[in-house]
């Protein structure tokens, strides 16, 4: 080395030296070393849709954080974003059960990188597939008059598939149907949710079957007469007073079409012959096809009986009417006698509403001249008695009337 080489090595070093300094100086005052902390750093968990296939997830929610460090020259930390700190567990290869999974964090740039924990504990457990029943939840009423029929739905039961732990928790997979003032069927589909026993709907379960077809007929309600249908004969010296049921009417349901065309319903036929004695007893009803009753499918059918009697009524021959006497002569009365007997032949029951005072005998006069004449009088009563008395029957049943003019008379 010449000597001009040898005295500018030593400036050299000296600058060199000093640059170093400087350098020294700059990064530890303008760009030191900073320590930056990030809480709540997720982890991503790798080949979870291998484990999946593999017939395994992880057990709750996979939703771990950690805490990571870093450390360097104040522009390498502030340049790193949270988004590029990556912090990742490889699940596969794992089996059932409790597992420390050891954690990988990367972070861009020349920084130092610590983070805790170092590992993360998960449960792994199987997918698992069962069958769970299918319940169908009705909220609300139909329209005032109307009422649900029997509910039908297709499945019954569906396959549950996903983490044991959920599976086991699903209690029932379940449709809702909410009502409002619906009068006509229902035939739809609706959708089925996992519930489990508290009526909470469990996630990240899947349904073989995600709808149900359900069909609910809704009936009309109605209320109608009950008409008894009996065929009867009294025995002798016997009448039917009456044939009647309890109760008179009954509540229906049925398809509207069907109940809209019913006012009536029928017993079952009952044949009863020789009654001698009221008769009370228990029928059924005779129901159209597609009808139901709602209260009872029997009733009380009860037939009374009452004794035919005969019984005699005096009416007195000054009661007697005169109708039509012609003018200018009057009717001798002498020749009939002073007391004429109504004899009438109904029920007991009827021949206690009959008095005297409403039988009366007449007798028409019309056309009839002075002379001597034999004539069958008209009994006459309320209606009623006349309609369902047996027999009425006028003793004598004719009597002697002279017709004498006025003048003669004198």
């Amino acid at each position: 080395m010449n000597k001009f080489n040898r005295s500018n090595l030593t400036p050299k070093i000296i600058s060199i030296f000093f640059a170093l300094t400087i350098w020294i100086y700059v990064m530890s005052e303008i760009n030191p070393r900073i320590t930056r902390d990030e809480q709540n750093v997720p982890v991503e968990f790798i080949n979870i849709e291998e484990m999946r296939q593999a017939g395994f997830v992880i057990k709750g929610e996979a939703d771990e954080t950690i805490r990571v460090r870093i450390t360097g020259r104040r522009d390498e930390v502030h340049r790193i974003a949270r988004g590029q700190i990556e912090v990742k567990a490889d699940i596969l290869g794992y089996r059932p059960g409790v597992n420390n999974i050891p954690l990988e964090v990367s972070v861009p740039g020349e920084v130092e990188v610590d983070f805790n924990p170092k590992l993360i504990r998960i449960e792994l457990e199987e997918i698992i597939s069962r069958q769970k029943p299918v319940n169908v939840n009705i909220e609300g009423t139909p329209r005032r008059g109307y009422v649900l029929g029997e509910l039908d739905y297709q499945p019954t039961a569906v396959w549950v598939e996903g983490p044991e732990s959920l599976v086991n928790a699903v209690e029932v997979v379940q449709a809702n149907i909410k009502l409002s003032e619906e009068f006509e069927n229902i035939n739809t589909r609706y959708p089925l949710k996992p519930i489990n026993s508290r009526g909470e709907e469990i996630p990240n379960v899947s349904l073989q079957t995600a709808y149900v077809n359900i069909n609910i007929p809704i009936d009309q309600l109605k209320t109608v007469s009950v008409n008894p249908v009996v065929e009867t004969m009294p025995a002798a010296g016997y009448e039917i007073s009456s044939i009647s049921v309890e109760p008179t009417t009954i509540n229906i349901r049925g398809q509207q079409e069907i109940v809209n065309l019913i006012e009536y319903i029928n017993t079952e036929t009952i044949v009863i012959d020789n009654i001698d004695e009221n008769i009370s007893r228990r029928i059924a009803l005779d129901l159209p096809e597609g009808i139901t009753v709602i209260d009872t499918p029997e009733v009380t059918l009860s037939i009374e009986v009452d004794p035919i009697v005969e019984r005699n009524f005096e009416i007195a021959r000054e009661d007697i009417e005169f109708r039509n006497v012609a003018a200018g002569v009057e009717v001798d009365k002498s020749e009939i006698p002073a007391v004429l007997q109504v004899r009438i032949s109904a029920t007991e029951t009827l021949l206690d509403t009959v008095e005297a005072a409403a039988i009366n005998i007449v007798i028409n006069m019309e056309g009839l001249e002075q002379n001597q004449y034999t004539i069958e009088p008209v009994v006459e009563m309320p209606f009623l008695v006349e309609r369902r008395a047996k027999q009425i029957q006028l003793i004598p049943q004719s009597v002697n009337v002279k017709v004498v003019s006025i003048d003669n008379e004198t």
